[in-house]
């Protein structure tokens, strides 16, 4: 089953400059988004409850076909967020089909946090949804105390919306962001 045919895959990358892009992850490069994982499982397991489940490479690899899977059903589209030619991080578009709100979620590598990335990624991501999949609204949930996750939502225009306790993140804030004509 060769799931990664270009031609099978619906937006699979996303240029923002000469130097970052999105790309959906290919399962050859499972032990590279897994070696990052596993590099920063604390800093990352701070925020985010999944990371105490990626153990191994096969995880990693478990998850890059879900995306895959889920980017063929119109349910999600998850992006590697590469600099350089090099994977840095993670930003998925989700919840397009399950009647939740269509929702951004993202992690970078604590050596390339703090550098505007995430933030650019998330703005290339939210573009993509209003213009591309002509969404009305997006929302970013955030842990109340991510400073990090929570700056990168205001700096690129959502507003907190609400607070309340998220499953997986505990209580989080809610950022919005609706497309206006």
């Amino acid at each position: 089953m060769d799931m990664m045919q270009k031609n099978s895959l619906p937006h699979t990358e996303i240029k923002i400059d000469d130097h970052l892009s999105l790309r959906q992850v290919k399962l050859e490069e499972a032990e590279e988004l897994f070696n990052i994982v596993d590099r920063d499982r604390e800093y990352l397991g701070e925020w985010l409850p999944w990371p105490k489940f990626t153990n191994t490479v096969d995880d990693q690899r478990d998850f890059i076909a879900k995306t895959i899977q889920q980017r063929i059903n119109g349910e999600q589209y998850g992006y590697g967020i590469i600099l350089d030619g090099c994977i840095v991080g993670h930003i998925s578009l989700m919840h397009l089909s399950d009647g939740q709100d269509p929702e951004i979620g993202y992690w970078i590598a604590q050596n390339a946090s703090g550098k505007g990335i995430t933030t650019r990624a998330a703005q290339a991501l939210t573009d993509f949804g209003f213009n591309v999949l002509g969404l009305d609204r997006i929302v970013i949930k955030a842990d109340t105390k991510n400073t990090g996750s929570n700056r990168v939502a205001e700096k690129i225009g959502y507003k907190l919306d609400r607070t309340e306790h998220d499953d997986r993140i505990g209580m989080a804030n809610i950022w919005l962001l609706t497309n206006k004509c």
